[in-house]
């Protein structure tokens, strides 16, 4: 019978309270238990947290594994150091191995995929989004730098002087 160290839920609706339980690890949630050793009340401020150390170091010893959120709750008290520190091994082995994360595709972004690699990538074109004709006419008006009239009148004058 493999044992696990879990919180079991009670307390009303949105008032929620734990108890720290060794419990089968077929059963369920807030079902059979084998011993209560302690209890969380995240609620109150501050949380309240109350683990029985020689009972939770004596379930750890004949291998109980806790949850990920009693171990937590264990290393706050300092529960989960002083098993560690009894056996190093332990504390390696009872972790997770962390799961290589999938980049998950739909199909359709898939087949883009797979059509942008088939087909050559033409570099983008820097083209200024089309504009009425008015509007354009407008702009290069506004943009364009004013010219003094005097810069007009010695042009028309050497033109004068060429003809004569």
């Amino acid at each position: 019978m493999s044992t696990r160290i879990r919180l079991r839920r009670m307390g009303s609706k949105g008032r929620p309270f734990y108890r720290v339980v060794v419990a089968d690890q077929r059963s369920p949630r807030d079902g059979r238990f084998i011993e209560n050793i302690g209890r969380y009340h995240p609620l109150n401020d501050p949380s309240v947290i109350e683990i029985d150390q020689d009972r939770a170091l004596h379930w750890l010893r004949v291998g109980a594994q806790p949850s990920d959120q009693v171990r937590n709750l264990m290393q706050k008290v300092g529960i989960w150091d002083a098993f560690v520190a009894e056996r190093p091994k332990a504390a390696v082995i009872s972790t997770k191995p962390e799961r290589p994360v999938k980049e998950k595709m739909s199909k359709k972004a898939l087949a883009k995929a797979a059509e942008a690699e088939k087909t050559p990538a033409a570099p983008p074109r820097a083209e200024a989004p089309a504009q009425p004709a008015a509007e354009a006419a407008a702009t290069e008006d506004a943009t364009a730098p004013a010219e003094p009239e005097t810069a007009e009148a010695p042009d028309s004058g050497a033109e004068d002087t060429a003809e004569g």
